[in-house]
């Protein structure tokens, strides 16, 4: 199997990808990049350049948009971070966790290392990546959180971007395999900034690769054993349509269980004219694997405001939409809603179990101080290949995403810089990712 998967990976040619799949490449880059600039004052994010670069050393690769460069290894570490802090990230539903964080950190921050490369190197190397990443996640008996697996993406995208051969991917990818964070806990129980482990997942998966590249050999059998991964999930259409057009975006920071609940109280809302004021109690009926989140209605930290329902909801009900995109620590001691979240009760519908892991829709009703009850139909989340977010709304997202943290000049610079890449020129974008891009206090 892991030969398997290194000879599709140097097989890939950039010139049978097609312009559909080019296009999917490109909202992927846009949304990491939102995901990332709308992070970079956490705290969190901070501590991980700070020890990136402690760890793995300067060099030429900027970690994005603080003006420094650091070692390949730093880059593709603090960079990964900040793309996976704010749960604003891309999503494979399948998978249940996120490609995006951990391949285009990897791709973009080898670009400048490999001379000549071309931009459909660049795009077969994120096809690459994904692939590989989402293939090894399903195929798993269990589910992992992300971390666990994202190795085997960068070994993916790395390994392409780097030409290298089928039998260096098939060693990287079996180290991978011995070498990723276990990750026990469930990240919305846990409640830490370590969430799904994603930049753990990465710095070893460059770690599996550099091994590979220096003659260290790795259990590539590991792959073959069936009570670890199931090869026909693992191979199944392999060289088919892409599973990057699978991914799912994010219209709002925080995990995606919650996403439907919030589409089914906009939906009231805009239908009946709603506020926040007019709720008595408000129920979410979904699925069970919603209950694996903390689901705190006064989390003390931005990690536990992500994975909870009552929460968002009430901060949704209470300031907007845009409220969480991202969430933000200013709004977490709002006694408005904190007391809303109070009467927010999460219930789990049988009718709507059997539609998860392929969908995660959720319905929601709510109790009004007039006496009417209401309640919206099952509904699934914005962003999902069923319901997408165009180019449009994507660059609406890095706009309002990065609106404190990244100035208009900045803003309109990386927009322009994809547009470039979408031109064949991938230099404007790598520039802009190497500069300070702050916005004034």
């Amino acid at each position: 199997m892991a030969l398997r998967l290194g000879r599709y990976v140097a097989d890939l040619d950039p010139r049978d990808i097609d312009a559909r799949t080019r296009e999917a490449v490109l909202r992927c880059i846009l949304d990491a990049l939102a995901s990332a600039g709308a992070a970079l004052d956490l705290p969190a994010v901070k501590a991980t350049q700070e020890a990136a670069r402690t760890l793995y050393g300067d060099g030429r690769t900027p970690m994005w948009f603080t003006g420094q460069a650091v070692s390949t290894a730093a880059a593709l570490f603090a960079n990964s971070a900040a793309t996976a802090a704010l749960d604003l990230d891309d999503g494979y539903r399948q998978a249940r966790g996120h490609p995006g964080a951990a391949v285009i950190p990897a791709v973009l921050g080898l670009a400048g290392e490999r001379p000549g490369h071309t931009v459909a190197d660049l795009v077969a190397a994120v096809v690459a990546g994904y692939e590989v990443g989402l293939r090894l996640a399903m195929s798993r008996p269990a589910y992992a959180p992300s971390g666990a697996w994202s190795g085997y993406a960068v070994v993916a995208a790395a390994g392409k971007m780097l030409g290298l051969d089928p039998g260096v991917i098939a060693h990287a990818l079996a180290i991978a395999a011995q070498t990723a964070p276990a990750l026990p806990a469930l990240a919305g129980l846990a409640g830490s900034d370590v969430k799904e482990g994603i930049p753990a997942g990465v710095a070893g998966g460059w770690a599996a690769l550099r091994l590979a590249m220096a003659g260290y050999a790795g259990p590539v059998a590991v792959l073959d054993d069936a009570r670890l991964f199931d090869p026909r999930v693992l191979l199944q259409d392999l060289g088919g349509t892409p599973l990057i057009h699978g991914v799912y975006f994010k219209p709002f920071g925080c995990c995606r269980h919650i996403h439907a609940p919030l589409e089914a109280w906009l939906h009231l809302r805009a239908r009946h004219g709603l506020d926040a004021r007019d709720i008595v109690e408000m129920k979410v009926r979904t699925y069970r694997a919603t209950f694996n989140l903390a689901n705190r209605p006064a989390p003390g930290t931005l990690v536990e405001a992500q994975y909870s329902v009552p929460y968002c909801l009430a901060l949704c009900a209470v300031h907007g939409g845009d409220a969480l995109l991202p969430l933000s620590a200013d709004h977490l001691g709002d006694a408005t809603v904190r007391e809303l979240a109070a009467r927010i009760a999460v219930e789990h519908d049988a009718d709507i179990e059997p539609l998860f892991p392929a969908r995660s829709p959720a319905s929601v009703a709510v109790v009004l101080r007039n006496g009417r009850r209401l309640a919206s139909p099952v509904m699934d989340p914005r962003g999902d290949p069923g319901t997408p977010l165009d180019w449009g709304d994507l660059e609406r997202k890095f706009r309002v995403a990065t609106r404190l943290r990244l100035s208009r000049a900045s803003q309109q610079g990386v927009l322009d810089a994809l547009g470039d890449l979408r031109a064949g020129d991938s230099g404007p974008l790598l520039r802009a990712l190497g500069m300070a891009g702050l916005a004034a206090p």
